[in-house]
């Protein structure tokens, strides 16, 4: 498992320009070779990871487990969630209930 900690302190270490490393540790190498190459592109990218941290930990402890439960995750494979939709077939498309539509 990451720690956020860990991540943390890895991303600080791009005042010194060591950039990049906090990626590594979330297992992003690509992006942390481009960030080691440009200097956390320019600073920018490096201080939008600080927003984007938390997450990439996350999703990071979730492939692992994921990986722990013999199952295959591509890292690219992560999207939003899923959101179920019930519909009631009484109300025929009328999202108010048993009232008439308005005309």
């Amino acid at each position: 498992m990451k720690s956020g900690m860990v991540a943390f302190l890895l991303w600080c270490l791009g005042f010194v320009g060591l950039c990049g490393l906090h990626r590594f540790y979330v297992g992003r190498p690509g992006t942390g070779i481009l960030w080691l190459l440009t200097l956390g592109l320019l600073g920018i990218g490096q201080l939008v990871d600080l927003f984007l941290l938390g997450s990439m930990v996350r999703q990071a402890n979730m492939i692992t487990g994921l990986m722990g439960a013999s199952a295959k995750v591509n890292n690219s494979n992560i999207v939003a969630p899923v959101i179920n939709i019930h519909v009631d077939p009484r109300t025929h498309g009328n999202p108010i209930g048993d009232r008439p539509p308005q005309s």
